[in-house]
């Protein structure tokens, strides 16, 4: 199987990141990005638990949509069903972006 990478987008920082199972869902893949180290030894990204305000923060993948040029969130979880990539036609080599989002404590 050929490896899979994806090139992700936040805060101006791009990072090709290689997914290990690109099958995995949307949640799991989050979370092992969370804890990604770089050659450098340090966290690939750095997510603050809480946004300026002082509200705790979430985080989602987010695609452009080419037609209007915005981000769209790309929810875990749609009903009972987690997501995963493929269910967003996300394939190798795509774009992707990290999304803050605050939540209401």
């Amino acid at each position: 199987m050929e490896d899979f990478f994806l090139n992700i987008v936040y805060k101006n920082k791009s990072v090709k990141f290689k997914v290990v199972n690109p099958e995995a869902p949307l949640s799991t893949l989050m979370s092992n990005l969370r804890h990604a180290i770089g050659v450098d030894g340090k966290l690939i990204f750095d997510f603050p638990s809480i946004d300026d305000s002082g509200a705790p923060l979430d985080y989602f993948f987010g695609k452009e949509d080419p037609e209007v040029h915005e981000i769209r969130v790309l929810r875990p979880r749609i009903g009972k069903a987690d997501q995963t990539l493929a269910d967003y036609n996300i394939v190798n080599g795509s774009t992707i972006y990290l999304i803050p989002d605050p939540f209401p404590g």
